[in-house]
């Protein structure tokens, strides 16, 4: 058998040691925040980033049991992910159907003001959305924070659910109108079961993106009864001191259900984002 030249090798390790630490560096968060969250005072004084010296579950009790935060913002993290979720699934899946099978100005015009919208950073536009939801009753208030996280979303999920739909073959939709399907039949029945991969992937994203969202909660939600998690977790980090060992495990809780999510899904997240790159 015929070796190849070590010469050519050479490139391939130079690609895994950078791949090996690319992946060190995007887990080097998780570590730090599993270790702390199991970590007593005693163990981060004598040693911040290494391995507890047993595990200690107090500060998991602390949060659960002694914090009565953590469950409210639980559920006020779920009641504000799940109509963001199935509000931009229909409305991006949709309009991005529509944008796909017309070539008009008109539909290039909205196409390109979605482009747009996704370089204008949250932070220049902050104190208009803040004056204009004070305006009508709706800081402090979750539906407040559902219409925003929507609307700086929408751009994105429809420019990649449009791609994809631009790779989806016409001729099924021509099938279904010779059969007498109309065009929302023909949307449903047809086109939107073919758009699987990347509805999985907006529906993935979208979870994360509000689970996680911190900037818009940050100033719709200020009052304690309606704060989600990212925000109830500063309940731990006063002026004078910081409970940083329960902090983490705070946060490692509320990362549970997120990371499941991802990893059930995630074949079909990467699925949907190449063939949703493929044609644009």
């Amino acid at each position: 058998m015929i070796q190849k030249p070590k010469i050519k090798q050479l490139p391939r390790i130079l690609v895994f040691l950078f791949m090996l630490l690319l992946a060190l560096v995007w887990i080097s968060p998780f570590y730090i925040a599993v270790v702390y969250a199991f970590k007593s005072p005693t163990d981060q004084v004598f040693g911040a980033l290494g391995p507890p010296s047993s595990l200690y579950l107090e500060n998991f009790k602390d949060v659960l049991f002694d914090n009565k935060l953590f469950f409210t913002a639980l559920k006020n993290s779920i009641l504000v992910t799940i109509p963001v979720t199935a509000i931009l699934q229909i409305i991006c899946s949709t309009s991005a159907y529509v944008i796909a099978r017309n070539s008009g100005r008109f539909y290039k015009l909205i196409y390109s003001l979605f482009v747009a919208s996704i370089l204008i950073p949250f932070q220049s536009i902050m104190l208009p959305v803040y004056i204009n939801l004070q305006k009508v009753g709706m800081i402090n208030n979750l539906w407040g924070f559902i219409l925003i996280r929507i609307g700086f979303t929408v751009a994105f999920d429809t420019i990649l659910i449009t791609s994809f739909v631009k790779t989806i073959p016409v001729v099924l939709e021509e099938a279904a109108s010779i059969d007498g399907a109309g065009r929302f039949t023909t949307f449903w029945k047809i086109v939107y079961p073919t758009m699987q991969p990347v509805n999985i992937t907006v529906m993935v994203l979208n979870v994360l993106f509000t689970w996680n969202d911190y900037n818009i909660a940050l100033i719709i939600l200020q009052k304690t009864a309606v704060r989600t998690l990212p925000m109830a977790q500063y309940i731990y980090f006063g002026e004078t001191t910081t409970e940083l060992n329960p902090a983490f495990a705070f946060a490692t809780l509320s990362m549970l259900p997120v990371i499941i999510l991802y990893l059930f899904f995630q074949r079909y997240i990467v699925d949907g984002i190449v063939a949703g790159a493929v044609k644009g």
